[in-house]
């Protein structure tokens, strides 16, 4: 259903209270008893009041902060008291029941925790376990030298790094970095098609395009590629989505403002989650208008993508939001300026920032971490998932 008014859930229930050494459960605190923190965005002030008033009623309590284009909603409820709020509201004019609504669509999606994907012949569960996506930079100018390969080199990183733990490995023919200049789709294609041609042959997992460009992407699927990467999401050519569409692959839409050369110009927000939250469900938007199955898209909230230090901060420790959109997230901050900027470290020396990122990300519920270094990246994601999930006989356990 469309959700125009961008809800957005801050934090929710899933923590079970167990009888420490029987691991018997003794209260389920989550459904019913913990409450959520939700906020919707843009709500007419006469709407915004009447919701007030009907949560009230149940209990439940909500703060109206006015905009320009409106009041946000910031609703603190539990699930019985939002549940009731609905049913009072079923009789209710149709903008306060869809209020309700735009909630409840909210709280399914926020507790979708697995998901799959179909890459041609490869089954790919995003769970418990993080998937772990190898960058295999197929061009001479990426931020992090180490990492780029070209031709038969490229072939044999990407082998490596399914030997490390890799579960996808994702080749690119143009780089992304702050005021790296743009290659024609000539280029790129001639870069990685023949290493996605190789690597589709002899890999046991898929390989994923990294790229904007519609004929890129044909090419690439030609190729044998199962999986397209987009920063833009859809933005930057409105043919990818068609293109994507027609072979049937997932697609990973990442949340970008501006192109490249220029993007941190747009690196402006009042609330740099909500408005990538926002942001994100128009790309998914125009994924569906294409003809994407909803079903493969996942969303990435761009790391250091028209994000300043800031920024890429506060989305690393309010990750979980994301789940607000109920698709599986990806995330990419292996050796990214916002790790330099904090620890004062060149991109050689960015391993150990990149694996703090890396557990916080998975505590959150990341499903797929685009890294550099598989081998110590896998390690660092399995021991966050370990603590992340749900031990027997420790009291309070996991929290989503």
């Amino acid at each position: 259903m469309p959700l125009p008014h961008n809800p957005v859930v801050a934090r929710g229930p899933g923590a079970l209270v167990q009888d420490p050494g029987s691991g018997i459960d003794l209260i389920p605190l989550g459904a019913e008893i913990v409450p959520y923190a939700i906020r919707l965005h843009g709500v007419e002030a006469e709407s915004a009041e009447a919701f007030q008033r009907a949560l009230g009623v149940t209990g439940a309590s909500a703060r109206l902060i006015e905009r320009g284009d409106g009041s946000d909603v910031w609703i603190v409820a539990n699930r019985q008291q939002l549940e009731a709020t609905r049913t009072q509201l079923l009789a209710a004019p149709s903008a306060l029941l869809r209020l309700a609504e735009e909630v409840a669509a909210a709280l399914r999606a926020y507790h979708c925790e697995q998901f799959t994907l179909q890459c041609g012949s490869h089954r790919l569960e995003c769970g418990p376990r993080p998937l772990i996506m190898g960058i295999v930079n197929c061009t001479p100018d990426s931020f992090f030298g180490a990492s780029t390969a070209m031709g038969a080199a490229a072939i044999a990183r990407a082998e490596a790094m399914v030997q490390e733990g890799a579960d996808i490995v994702d080749v690119g023919g143009e780089s992304t970095r702050p005021g790296g200049e743009p290659v024609d789709a000539d280029t790129e294609i001639t870069r990685v098609v023949p290493v996605i041609r190789a690597l589709s042959a002899s890999l046991s997992v898929p390989v994923s395009v990294d790229t904007t460009k519609a004929s890129v992407a044909r090419a690439a699927i030609d190729a044998g590629a199962t999986l397209v990467n987009d920063i833009s999401g859809l933005l930057y050519d409105r043919e990818l989505g068609a293109v994507i569409a027609a072979a049937g692959v997932p697609v990973v839409l990442m949340h970008m403002r501006g192109r490249p050369q220029e993007m941190y110009q747009q690196a402006i927000y009042h609330d740099v989650v909500a408005e990538v939250v926002g942001e994100l469900r128009q790309a998914v938007a125009r994924a569906v208008d294409a003809g994407v199955d909803p079903e493969a898209i996942i969303v990435d909230p761009g790391i250091g993508f028209a994000k300043r230090t800031e920024h890429s901060l506060t989305l690393l420790g309010r990750l979980s939001e994301l789940r607000s959109l109920g698709r599986p997230i990806a995330l990419g901050p292996s050796r990214k300026s916002f790790i330099g900027g904090v620890l004062d470290l060149p991109v050689e020396e960015r391993l150990e920032g990149t694996a703090a990122a890396i557990a916080i990300a998975v505590h959150a519920g990341a499903h797929i971490l685009r890294v550099h270094d598989v081998m110590a990246m896998r390690r660092v994601a399995d021991m966050a998932a370990a603590i992340r999930s749900e031990p027997r006989g420790s009291g309070v356990t996991r929290y989503f």
